[in-house]
């Protein structure tokens, strides 16, 4: 039995042997296992194969089922066929209508192009072509409600009106209107601007009532009224007693007297003359003894406008200052947005502002003249005074 154990203790040995050396890999076929050390265990057959590609020169990608680097398609085109192994003979094909490619390319097909999406009122800044896809936008009014981080993906949304209020940034595709506080003869009542025009005494807040100045003026015809009437029937008796005084000293001689008659009387209304009673000039003047002066004629540039000279008005300024001339006039801001509102053409716009100014204040020609210099529009006015020397 001991005789044995020699020979089976080499039979485990090759064993062992041999099951090392198919473990090693290629070329350490005669390598031995020391102990306590790991063994190599060979890569798997892509990884090889990916270690094994060579890498492509520029403008030439590797096409893996030609197994080698063939040249991109341009912009704007697509891999029909890859090349040979015999040449570079790359096929190449536009790209169908409704797709792109942007890049040169090694893809066998293009992508489609955008939508926009009209729902959400988008619109097209620029159409798809063959080298570009489509690029969306927001029609005038609205602005871009991102929907993501990069704005990739938004709906439009109307901008803010900012009625009766000052713009301190206008609406853009990027952002809404900002605005900020009630234009001037404008009130603020809850997050509305209100114009004052619109107000009465009885609906008029107290903020209306700061801005607008409504209660504060209440009346102020009736209050000038009361207190110039008793001036003027003092002034009254005066004159008639001075009247009667003179006329007892100088019975020969009443025309001296109703001279200085008229002089008191004229230094009288002087002193009396109120907006609110003047409402018109006289055209002459009696004198005594029945006889009437007729007063000197009016120069044609101090007297109303008529509805033709408001037409020969708007031929001589210019469109684009055309507000700027009624603001020099001292037409209402307020005034001048409202009609803009209402009127839809700029022509009528002008006329309607004419005429409201006309309605308001003593339009003559001679504040119309005044404004135009005050403009620097000299040429302006005298083409105007040579079409009301032509008459219609």
């Amino acid at each position: 039995m001991k005789s044995c154990y020699p020979g089976a203790a080499w039979v485990i040995l090759a064993g062992l042997w041999l099951a090392a050396s198919e473990s090693q890999p290629p070329g350490c076929q005669d390598c031995a296992v020391l102990p306590g050390r790991q063994v190599l265990v060979q890569p798997p057959t892509r990884l090889r194969r990916l270690a094994a590609r060579p890498p492509c020169p520029s403008g030439m990608n590797w096409i893996e089922g030609a197994r080698q680097c063939c040249a991109q398609c341009p912009a704007g085109m697509f891999l029909v066929r890859p090349c040979s192994s015999h040449g570079n003979d790359t096929v190449c094909a536009p790209c169908p209508p409704g797709t792109f490619r942007t890049l040169p390319n090694t893809f066998t097909k293009c992508q489609a192009c955008y939508e926009c999406a009209r729902q959400d009122f988008q619109s097209v800044l620029s159409n798809c072509s063959a080298t570009s896809n489509v690029v969306c936008g927001c029609e005038p009014g609205r602005f871009r409600d991102c929907l993501d981080e990069h704005c990739t993906e938004f709906s439009c949304r109307q901008c803010q009106p900012c009625t009766g209020q000052l713009i301190q940034r206008p609406c853009s595709e990027e952002q809404d209107t900002l605005c900020g506080s009630c234009k001037p003869d404008f009130y603020a009542e809850g997050s509305e601007c209100r114009p004052c025009h619109t107000s009465t005494p009885e609906t008029c807040s107290k903020e209306c009532q700061r801005v607008c100045g409504v209660g504060r003026g209440l009346g102020l015809e009736y209050i000038l009224l009361v207190l110039t009437g008793p001036l003027f029937l003092g002034a009254l008796v005066i004159y008639h007693k001075r009247k009667r005084f003179r006329h007892d000293a100088l019975p020969t001689s009443p025309l001296p007297a109703a001279q200085e008659m008229e002089h008191d009387m004229s230094k009288a209304w002087s002193r009396l003359k109120p907006q609110a009673l003047l409402q018109e000039q006289p055209s002459s003047v009696e004198r005594l003894g029945g006889e009437v002066e007729p007063s000197a004629p009016s120069e044609p540039h101090s007297t109303l406008l008529q509805g033709s000279q408001l037409y020969a008005v708007i031929d001589a300024v210019p469109v684009r200052r055309w507000k700027e001339f009624m603001r020099v006039l001292e037409l209402r801001e307020a005034e001048i947005d409202l009609v803009e509102l209402e009127v839809v053409h700029i022509r009528d716009q002008q006329y309607e502002m004419l005429k409201r100014w006309c309605q308001q204040t003593s339009a003559t020609l001679d504040r119309v003249f005044a404004a135009l210099e005050r403009m620097e529009l000299a040429g302006c006015a005298e083409a105007l005074r040579q079409r009301l020397l032509e008459g219609p």
